[in-house]
């Protein structure tokens, strides 16, 4: 593994902190933000997923900031990308136009089906959905095996397709700035069947609701998540009757929460039982 270029938190400003980095700007660097990654996802590994899928999708012409190069600030690495000028993120907007939230939540589902009508070829950093489904149903310990077979039947009758999938598919990951909108943070890059996508934002916006730091990070309260899903559900789908589409996409939640434990391993065991309990009831009902 490389040793990566090492850089001076003093020549830099903090401009902004999400669940798992920090962004910093520079005059010395104009036109460059640093995104840090710290704890456990800092390590180079993690940081290398993310800048290679990311670049993946600059490369292929897709809308996010270009990818420069990984650094690192002692244990912890990051990367240098294209500083979007004047950006917001969907999220931030509904929070500061809470009267918009439908108009935003239709223009993510227009940007949402041109992502999942583009073709992606897959590589080392970009992999099929349904490979990494499977990889995580083999080793899943929150799961029991009659969970398991099932799970894995809903992989098996997927749809195959070599189309993009974002991965960590919510309003926080997408920005815009002078009418023009970006995706971020697509370190689970990934090709497959869209419903994967439209399940984690589900699980985000209605399932998740209800916990504060999930609201914290939408910058939303629980009803404007609520109102944000419902009508980019009808703007996606056509549908009227959301709550059918809910039902169709539970059990797709509950496999969308086999693969983030599978992503990103938590080893706190109140959070597991609530994981184990989650995917219960999204079998169930």
């Amino acid at each position: 593994m490389r040793e990566y270029l090492q850089i001076e938190l003093s020549e830099w400003t903090k401009v902004g902190e999400g669940y798992n980095g920090q962004a910093y700007v520079s005059d010395a660097h104009p036109g460059i933000m640093l995104k840090l990654i710290i704890s456990d996802m800092g390590c180079a590994q993690k940081v290398e997923q993310e800048f290679y899928a990311a670049k993946t999708a600059f490369d292929m012409g897709l809308p996010t900031p270009k990818m420069y190069d990984i650094v690192r600030n002692g244990k912890d690495h990051g990367y240098l990308c294209q500083k979007i000028e004047g950006k917001k993120s969907f999220a931030r907007m509904c929070a500061d136009n809470p009267d918009r939230i439908h108009e935003y939540a239709a223009m993510m589902a227009e940007y949402g089906k041109v992502l999942h009508n583009t073709p992606i070829v897959p590589n080392d950093y970009v992999v099929p959905m349904k490979t990494l489904l499977r990889d995580a149903l083999k080793t899943s310990a929150i799961i029991t095996d009659e969970q398991r077979e099932r799970l894995s039947a809903l992989v098996d009758a997927m749809q195959d397709t070599d189309k993009c999938l974002h991965g960590d598919f919510q309003p926080g990951n997408i920005i815009l700035s002078g009418g023009q909108h970006y995706w971020i943070d697509l370190g689970w890059l990934s090709q497959g069947d869209c419903i994967m996508d439209l399940a984690h934002l589900y699980k985000m916006m209605i399932e998740d609701s209800i916990i504060p730091q999930v609201q914290d990070l939408t910058h939303m309260t629980q009803q404007q998540m609520i109102d944000f899903w419902n009508a980019f559900a009808k703007s996606y789908t056509g549908t009227n009757d959301v709550e059918a589409l809910n039902r169709e996409l539970r059990p797709y939640a509950a496999l969308d929460m086999v693969r983030t434990s599978y992503l990103h391993p938590m080893n706190h065991p109140q959070f597991i039982a609530f994981i184990k309990s989650r995917i219960t009831q999204d079998l169930t009902h």
